[in-house]
């Protein structure tokens, strides 16, 4: 946070400098705004000449909203005005003095004879700045808008990474380093949907209901809507909010326009790219194969596990956008397509926890748990293929009745190979740190193969004059798949050498003394048990909408009211199908590694159970079943000029049923659980003036469990580190969220808002890091842990200043839930309570953008910085060892110039200060972080770090082209 604040201040007073150079300069000056002499709004872009006998100057209106001549000489000048779609101006005469400024306010009436140019225009601007801003003022919820135009000039390629600068949104990365999920105000990602143009959309997770953002490419948006307070016609489970993501649609002229560009990481100018034959990968496993069948070891070809090294290509980034009007502007087309082939890495070093639980309350020793007993040391390296595309068809029957046809297809592809040095630790140390007992070189190449398709018809129909009716059908599907998840072990062993060892204090109470080696000798390298999976499921929607519209006047005003119901049908269907296959072992030794095509596995006949592979008994087969109905009624009413409010109830039926391969002595197999929700909100908006405005709102949300949080065994598809068990009495989470606003938009991109939430919820979900059934493993387990609150300031703030701009976002979250915690007291174990955060909130997030545009030479250029406080990744089941994040703050910058008429190159790069992924846990590290007998990665005597990943920065160069 205090680096963060010091770079902001640092760009507060670069702003103030700006600002303050632009106040004085008033010597000899002619200034003053454009505007629409029917609406006001100020005409950014509008040409204004000025001319005295030979001299002459022209200048546009600004982003500011002002047009300005400095430093003139003194005199008499006729001024004069002109803009597209406008008649000009008249002829002023401006009297300029010694040391004056001149100030000169025009409105601009409209052309009439080329009216059809501008309704052109004004459709073209819905992904332009300006109309974002109106969307936000307009809008009846609490919502922010990132246009397309912000995107395309943003340092940003994917719709994740663009959510990350919206004001009260925090994001959460994959393993390629880009963002993949959102936290909404606070709320862990599982409160948050995601919507394609309205339309609640599947995930291809294969346990969660959270669709991972990072497929969407950020070119085939038009717009982003992030709505943080909800009205009765939308599904109830959104509490954190909801991500709407508009798509292109077809334009009123001939549209033609695309982009190609490359680029490059920075991490592999350090290390190389590991890459494997994705050819020679199986895309069904030995069970599905042969249903039943035993497998033997040649059903398991090595080829995909053999890897080669070397520098990647450079990244490929391509689009294609092509749209028109036909049949008398009557029939709108347009296609929308974006390629991505990208290389991408990470290095990661993790250390693996155990079920210690927590020193009494005061102890300032250090915790047994952070004695850990292995680490990983890993390499990522991934080929990243994303392919999207759109395509929408709309026709025009009449003023009053009118169809759509859309549908999109989106593909992420990685193709990844992941190096691992597994060392577990002995009790020894050697050249500082602590000695290993045996290392592990594990290869895994993996093909993770994710998609999503949405088809969607709707129509709107005016019946009569104040009746009118919209629906909507749909059709969605997503499919993730990992054939052939593979992974190939070798072992060696390393022992101090006797002669060597001497005994060392430490100054460790609890470990006083400790063996340090001069020399570790290290045995033969010996081919351990490899390891198969295979893995697919399938999340499909069919849903369907209908809202009825009734306008009637009340005591002089108009009231809309509303009714509507909905039904989505969802089917869920998941298989896993995992092997091991046994090393050859001789006389009691496994067998020396030499090469991967030589190493031998043999399953023994009396080893039918992984010879069959674990898709009979496997809790991660299963089947699921979702019906939600919903119906709502709500009412939107003027009371007065100003004020406004929009409400009524939703009441949402859910029934679910899933079957899983548990075996039938185990509670939980199966089960059916259904329950009813009734959601009453209230929305309400006082315009103090025509750009300032209050807003309240309260409404009732829900959050239901995800598909394996309801299943109680340990899923082996589940986090690479620790699995994950469910349980089918979880109960589904109650949220009442308040919410007020003020709003303000001096200009037409500038703006301020700020505002307050409150959220109360009830059987809150979270995940626990705990030990299960007695085992020394910690399993992540679902729990709902009582009630919980979440409340907090939300502010925003964005200014030009002429050609240059700043922008600002700065929320502070506080939320608290009260758990019981295992601890030791006196060698007893107990259970206290402990107050802590919400998984996944953190208290401090902001933004801060240095902007530049100059719409005459077509430059603008962008120096961004975002800041994540820190924030529980993981809830532990023992006193004072939750999982954190540490803070993060990101750097990226990115500038674009227009080329002739058809052109722009732009250049982007982002994570520019190499912020690393870091998770720690809160306890004394003093004798892990220096001295004889630390762990790797240790960065203060003050926390134990548990995990460091690097992506390093990454740079793009590229061409857009528009015809």
């Amino acid at each position: 946070m205090k680096s963060f604040l010091q770079i902001l201040k640092k760009l507060s007073i670069g702003i103030a400098l700006i600002f303050y150079s632009i106040t004085v300069s008033h010597a000899q000056t002619i200034k003053g705004n454009v505007t629409d002499a029917k609406n006001g709004e100020t005409l950014i872009g509008a040409s204004v000449h000025i001319q005295n006998g030979d001299f002459q100057r022209n200048t546009i209106v600004k982003l500011d909203g002002v047009y300005e001549f400095k430093n003139i000489p003194a005199g008499s000048y006729k001024l004069k005005v002109s803009y597209i779609g406008y008649y000009a101006s008249k002829e002023y005469v401006v009297d300029v003095t010694s040391d004056k400024v001149a100030v000169l306010n025009i409105a601009m009436a409209d052309n009439s004879t080329a009216l059809t140019e501008v309704v052109v225009s004004g459709r073209a601007s819905t992904e332009s700045d300006r109309y974002a801003r109106s969307g936000e003022k307009n809008s009846n919820n609490t919502i922010n808008v990132v246009s397309a135009q912000s995107i395309a000039i943003s340092p940003d390629v994917l719709v994740s990474n663009v959510l990350g600068r919206v004001s009260g949104i925090s994001i959460d990365r994959s393993n390629t380093g880009d963002a993949q999920h959102v936290v909404i105000r606070g709320m862990d990602k599982q409160y948050n949907t995601t919507l394609i143009n309205g339309i609640k959309i599947p995930s291809p997770d294969n346990k969660n209901r959270y669709v991972p953002l990072d497929i969407f490419p950020a070119g085939l948006v038009e717009t982003i809507e992030v709505y943080k307070t909800l009205t009765p016609d939308m599904e109830g489970d959104a509490s954190g909010g909801v991500v709407n993501l508009v798509m292109k649609t077809a334009p009123d002229k001939l549209r033609v326009d695309g982009e190609v560009g490359t680029g490059y990481s920075q991490i592999f100018f350090d290390r190389p790219f590991a890459s494997f034959d994705r050819s020679t990968v199986n895309s069904k496993s030995p069970g599905e194969i042969n249903p039943g069948g035993i497998a033997t070891p040649n059903d398991f070809p090595y080829q995909n596990l053999i890897t080669k090294t070397g520098n990647p290509p450079p990244n490929i980034n391509a689009s294609l956008t092509i749209g028109n009007r036909y049949l008398n502007n009557k029939l709108g087309v347009l296609f929308s397509g974006s390629y991505q082939n990208l290389y991408q890495g990470s290095n990661s070093f993790v250390v693996v926890q155990t079920n210690t639980v927590g020193p009494a309350v005061g102890n300032a020793g250090q915790n047994q748990e952070t004695a850990f007993q292995s680490s990983y040391n890993r390499q990522y390296s991934s080929q990243l293929q994303r392919t999207g595309a759109i395509a929408s068809l709309d026709y025009k029957f009449d003023d009053n009745n009118s169809l759509k046809l859309f549908a999109t297809y989106l593909e992420l592809n990685q193709y990844r190979v992941r190096q691992t040095q597994n060392d577990t630790y002995g009790g020894y140390t050697y050249q500082g740190y602590r000695g290993t007992y045996s290392v592990d070189n594990l290869t895994e190449t993996r093909s993770d193969l994710q998609n999503i398709y949405n088809i969607t018809l709707s129509g709107k129909h005016k019946i009569f004059k104040p009746f009118s009716i919209d629906w909507i059908v749909a059709s969605s599907q997503a499919t993730h798949k990992l054939p052939d998840d593979a992974e190939f072990d070798t072992q060696y062993g390393t022992n101090p050498d006797a002669s060597t060892i001497t005994s060392q204090p430490t100054g460790n109470p609890q470990e006083p003394y400790v063996s340090v080696a001069q020399t570790v000798n290290n045995g033969p390298v010996l081919v351990q048990n490899e390891s198969r999976d295979w893995m697919h499921n399938t999340d499909k929607d069919i849903s369907a909408y209908l809202n009825l519209h009734y306008k009637v006047k009340i005591l002089g005003r108009e009231a809309i009211f509303s009714a509507g119901a909905m039904f989505r049908h969802k089917t869920r269907d998941n298989f896993n199908d995992s092997y091991s296959l046994p090393n050859t072992v001789v006389n009691g030794v496994p067998e020396t590694y030499t090469t991967i095509p030589n190493a031998k596995f043999l399953f023994t006949g009396a080893d039918t159970v992984n010879a069959r592979g674990s898709s009979a008994t496997d809790p991660g087969v299963y089947t699921f079943v979702e019906n939600v109905q919903g119906a709502y009624g709500m009412v939107k009413y003027d009371i007065t000029d100003r004020l406004n409010f929009i409400a009524g109830i939703r009441g949402e039926h859910t029934y679910q049923n899933y079957y899983s391969q548990l075996p039938v002595i185990f509670p939980g197999k199966t089960a059916t659980i259904t329950y009813t929700d009734y959601l009453p909100s209230i929305n309400l908006k006082y315009s103090l003036t025509n750009e300032q405005a209050l807003r309240a709102s309260y409404y009732e949300s829900i959050l239901r469990p995800a598909f394996a949080d309801l299943i109680p065994y340990p899923d082996q598809t589940a986090d690479e580190t620790y699995q994950h068990i469910g349980s089918p009495f979880l109960q589904h989470t109650v949220i009442n969220n308040y919410d007020l606003r003020y709003e303000f938009f001096p200009g037409v991109f500038d703006e301020f808002m700020a505002g307050v939430f409150y959220k109360q919820l009830t059987n809150p979900i979270e995940t626990e890091l705990m030990q299960a059934n007695g085992g020394a493993t910690l399993y992540l387990t679902p729990n709902n842990f009582g009630n919980a609150q979440n409340y907090g300031l939300e502010l925003e703030a964005k200014k030009y200043f002429g050609n240059i701009g700043a922008s600002i976002n700065y929320t502070y979250t506080n939320s608290t839930i009260t758990t019981l915690k295992s601890i030791d007291i006196n060698n007893n174990v107990t259970h206290i309570d402990q107050t802590r955060p919400l998984q996944g909130q953190a208290a401090n997030i902001g933004n801060a953008s240095l902007l530049y545009k100059d719409q005459k030479n077509g430059m603008d250029a962008q120096l961004s910085l975002s800041y994540i406080g820190e924030r529980i990744e993981a809830v532990s089941n023992y006193y004072g060892l939750d999982t954190w994040e540490r803070p993060s703050t990101f750097l990226d910058f990115s500038a674009q110039k227009k080329v002739g008429r058809h052109f722009i190159i732009y250049v982007k790069a982002n994570n520019l200060l190499n912020t690393p992924f870091e998770l720690i846990i809160k306890q004394n590290n003093t004798y892990n972080y220096s001295g004889i007998a630390k762990y790797p990665f240790q960065k203060s005597p003050n926390y134990t770090t548990v995990e460091y990943d690097q992506y390093y920065a990454r740079y793009n160069l590229g061409v857009k082209y528009n015809f």
